[in-house]
């Protein structure tokens, strides 16, 4: 949930000596040339350029620790396009996994994922508008490795082969990626870019391309593209991790020195049309489910220099969205919205132009009423800005942002940095210290008034570039304004003179009284996971495990049997939305409104759910707003608030988004596949409008308390950075403090939620989308305490993720991905579940799902890789080093320990190394023929109508 605080009466003078800073800083300057003064720049940056014109960048840093990350970032993408290369730039993105002239095909991948990296995950590539980026993550520890990489990233850069023959192969992997995005919300978008974007290169140049040209181009324009713009001039590497510069600097000059420009020129700027233009669309598609509008005042392109004058501007355009959409979110608290979800604030538009965007989604009979009300609330705020409290909150915030995330900064991902230099580069502009940056925004943000923010969306109403664009049905197009009744309306909405809003009235603490400690006894201490174990007179047990994994974050959870399955079939509506209610009512005397705003400056998150099995509450903080995580831990359990006008607005919302969304067959098809699959089960997971209406204000709210008026059965989880004895002091103070029951310790209850055990075979024809839809799935009884079988059967799913991959994909160029899940579950019975999905082209369907299970069959035979098990030790042994150091996966694996009743020993890390090295070849063909060729399977298919 929430951001927090008990210190808001500090957020004015804080703002106020901000302010009084900041004149001293510009007193005796111009204050012209002040916010044109450069921020400070990281200087860990080692940066330099090659005689040929590439740049380069090595930034060292230890997380995760023996990891590097690459980068080969090329400044050309789909702009760069002629007229009969339309998608030739993805491509050759595409290609440069298809060979070099030192890895042929197919070799490249085989050998990062050998080395433990996953294709996809740790090795993958994107093409833009206007950069092709190839991302390679290593390990360290072997330089040999960190060298094979770095000559990855150079073949990428000169030496694609583009054998014609593999050229041929990807075209249907291309065109199955370009088939997976087709749906009708991507028909309605693609109408709406060229309305959007009309008069622009943009619009006529998306990456994706032509398919219909991706069929026929020539390997030779395919060259032609790679040879005008992957030059060194248009270059820039990247790396970013545990590594030594001086040995990379030398790497990356034996790699790249000697690659050569031939006749480089670089890319035009292709700009917006920024002439005078007023533009309309009604775009509408038989399958659309929902109508949506959106108003869009172009604005100027704005520069991406690394100034105080630049920030300041990125500042006030996020404080001003922040707080207009914070207004927006309130009105359900006085009245039912005429919107399902609404946006006003500033936006960005391809080439670096900024843009007003006003937008909402929601009935179609109500579009007039929902444009008024967000205009309107758009108006007040120009008319009379924001109060001072407002802006002081949402300042304070926005600077605890800031230090927080410098708090952490040593402890940021070489992925996130890597990601930063790389928008750096693409920017032509440096990368921030972001030491610094605290320091920066408060200067900047001390300027900042709610005059500033009123001129700033006053002026960009005005633009003279407008577009209005409204997707919806075909259906309902005919009850829909047209473009002069649309402008007319607008017209009239930009002269709402709405009143003043009412400022809100200060709000107390969150928890005014002082709850006595109570006494924790240690129950236990394991020395080598440093876990202890305690317990509280009520009966809460508290676990803690301290980790400097992050220098300020403590994460938690709290959980206990029973759920919702307590509760007999005609409470299940009212129990399973009660959370959804309660997010919206607030807490204790708190509005939700009231709660955000008093939280708005803390660095807290506590969330309760109700799941099927259990209950629980789970969140975050960092140290200084420890205490009032536990505070908001103490009120969701005894002062929860449930509004009948929040639950009016929820099931508003939910019934009209359920109204019309099987008019999308690819939604239909789905909720259809979840119906036959559990029988048409009460508990399935589909929602429907009769549920929605069924949910009885009261009723929810007694189950929610019910749900959490026995802490005894309470186990409280806490991982992070903190001081064990602190840390316990609050547990004692508020979870010793939780609600106590005389009922004995609660179970969950077996409902009869299962999958049919009946074989189901299901064909569905319907839909303009020229895709099919498969989903294959087995299921069945499973040994759930036999860890050797989970191992290896959880294997078998990466084992079948490389197979198809090479046999669809690779070999038969017949889909872009597939994806292979398997699921071992323990409540309410010991089962598994294995599904695997893709689309195709229709005419392919029957051919790739007997490649499928051609591959199964031989799996059941025992013809297993042992290449494939080596890839998966080592991917497995590299990411489950990354997870020992990452709070959230122990705060997992304790929990699952404790919720299963498991030792604690099973965590040590040598265990884990001791179960890899355990997988056995031999043991897959008989874990294949029981758990998939003898378990009960479903087809279910989606074909087009012709």
């Amino acid at each position: 949930m929430k951001k927090s605080s008990n210190n808001w009466r500090i957020n004015s003078s804080l703002v106020l000596l901000v302010c009084c800073g900041v004149l001293s800083v510009l007193n005796g300057q111009n204050p012209s040339s002040y916010w044109q003064q450069e921020l400070l720049v990281d200087s860990a940056i080692q940066q330099g350029v090659l005689a040929n014109g590439l740049c380069y960048f090595i930034r060292p840093n230890n997380e995760p620790q023996q990891r590097a990350e690459l980068r080969l970032v090329i400044k050309a993408g789909s702009l760069q396009e002629e007229e009969d290369q339309l998608g030739v730039a993805h491509f050759v993105e595409h290609m440069a996994f298809n060979g070099t002239e030192k890895f042929a095909q197919n070799t490249l991948i085989d050998f990062i994922e050998r080395n433990g990296s996953r294709f996809g995950a740790d090795l993958n590539a994107y093409t833009s508008f206007a950069e092709t980026v190839y991302q390679l993550q290593v390990q360290t520890d072997s330089l040999a490795l960190v060298d094979t990489a770095l000559q990855v990233l150079s073949e990428w850069s000169s030496k694609i082969t583009f054998d014609p023959e593999e050229v041929d192969k990807e075209r249907g992997v291309i065109i199955s990626e370009w088939r997976s995005r087709l749906s009708s919300n991507q028909r309605l978008q693609m109408q709406a870019y060229q309305t959007l974007l009309a008069g622009s290169r943009y619009a006529q140049r998306l990456p994706i391309g032509s398919p219909e040209l991706i069929d026929t181009v020539s390997a030779q324009r395919l060259i032609d593209f790679y040879q005008r713009w992957y030059q060194p001039e248009n270059m820039a590497l990247i790396v970013v991790g545990d590594v030594d510069p001086a040995w990379i600097t030398t790497k990356i000059e034996d790699y790249f020195s000697g690659l050569s420009n031939d006749g480089f020129q670089p890319a035009e700027n292709y700009p917006l049309d920024t002439n005078q233009v007023q533009r309309f669309l009604l775009a509408t598609d038989d399958e659309a489910a929902f109508t949506r509008w959106e108003l869009t005042f172009q604005l100027e392109p704005q520069k991406s220099d690394l100034t105080r004058g630049t920030l300041k501007y990125q500042l006030q355009r996020s404080l001003f969205g922040s707080l207009i959409n914070k207004r927006l979110a309130k009105l359900k608290e006085t009245a039912i919205p005429p919107f399902t979800f609404a946006y006003s604030g500033f936006a960005s538009l391809p080439g670096n132009y900024h843009s007003y965007r006003l937008s909402a989604l929601g009935p179609a009979e109500q579009l007039n009423e929902a444009l008024y009300t967000v205009m309107n609330e758009t108006r007040r705020v120009i008319l009379h800005g924001f109060s001072d409290d407002e802006l002081a909150v949402e300042k304070k915030a926005m600077l605890d942002q800031y230090e927080q995330m410098v708090k952490e900064l040593d402890k940021r991902s070489s992925s996130s940095i890597a990601g930063s230099i790389r928008n750096a580069f693409l920017e032509d502009t440096k990368m921030v210290d972001f030491n610094a940056l605290p320091s920066f925004a408060a200067d900047c943000l001390g300027e900042i008034t709610s005059a500033e923010l009123q001129s700033l969306a006053q002026k960009a109403l005005t633009s003279e570039v407008r577009n209005a664009i409204i997707t919806t049905n075909s259906e309902l197009a005919p009850t829909l304004p047209d473009s002069t009744a649309f402008y007319q309306l607008l017209d009239q909405l930009l002269l709402l003179q709405p009143e003043a809003p009412v400022a809100p009235s200060q709000q107390g603490p969150l928890l005014s009284e002082q709850l006595p400690a109570q006494k924790a006894v240690l129950a236990s201490y394991d020395s080598v996971l440093q876990v202890s174990s305690y317990e509280l007179p009520n009966g809460v047990k508290v676990i803690l495990k301290p980790t400097d994994f992050k220098n300020d974050q403590i994460r938690f959870r709290g959980f206990s049997p029973g759920g919702i399955s307590l509760y007999e079939d005609e409470d299940y509506p009212s129990a399973r939305h009660a959370l959804s209610i309660l997010d919206q009512s607030g807490l204790d005397t708190f509005r939700e409104s009231e709660l955000l705003q008093l939280l708005s400056d803390q660095n807290v998150s506590v969330n309760p759910y109700l799941g099927s099995y259990e209950e629980g509450i789970s969140g975050s903080s960092n140290q200084e707003d420890i205490e009032t995580m536990f505070q908001l831990i103490y009120l969701y359990f005894t002062r929860p608030r449930f509004d009948s006008l929040a639950l009016a607005a929820y099931q508003k919302r939910q019934i009209d988004i359920y109204d019309r969304l099987d008019e999308d067959p690819r939604t239909a098809f789905g909720r259809m596949v979840i119906d036959k699959k559990y029988g048409d089960h009460p508990r399935r997971p589909n929602f429907s409008i009769e549920e929605f209406e069924t949910i009885n204000l009261d009723r929810a709210a007694a189950i929610y308390y019910e749900r959490f008026a026995n802490a005894a059965d309470f186990s409280f989880v806490f991982v992070g950075n903190f001081a064990p004895d602190s840390l316990m002091q609050l547990a004692a103070q508020y979870l010793g403090n939780l609600p106590l029951t005389n009922q004995a310790t609660e179970q969950w209850k077996d409902r009869g939620l299962r999958l049919s055990n009946a074989p189901l075979d299901t064909t569905v024809i319907a839909g303009q989308t020229p895709k099919a839809e498969v989903i294959l799935e087995w299921h069945g009884d499973f040994p759930y305490s036999n860890r050797d079988t989970r191992l290896h059967f959880s294997a078998l799913r990466e084992i079948l993720s490389f197979r198809l991959r090479e046999k669809l994909r690779e070999e038969m160029g017949g889909v872009y991905g597939v994806r292979v899940n398997m699921r071992m579950q323990s409540i309410p019975d010991s089962l598994h579940h294995t599904t695997i999905r893709f689309n195709a082209s229709p005419e392919e369907v029957d051919t790739l799902i007997a490649m499928v299970y051609e591959e199964i069959a031989s799996l059941a035979a025992g013809n297993t890789r042992q290449s494939d098990l080596d890839k998966i030790k080592a991917s497995r042994l590299k990411s489950y080093e990354e997870a020992l150091r990452n709070n959230g996966f122990w705060l997992g694996q304790i929990a699952q320990c404790i919720r299963m009743k498991y030792d604690l020993e099973r965590l040590y890390p040598d265990r884990y190394r001791q179960r890899l090295d355990s997988i056995d070849a031999d043991k897959f063909g008989p874990i294949t023929k029981r758990y998939l060729m003898n378990a009960t399977h479903f087809k279910f298919v989606l074909l087009p109508e012709e």
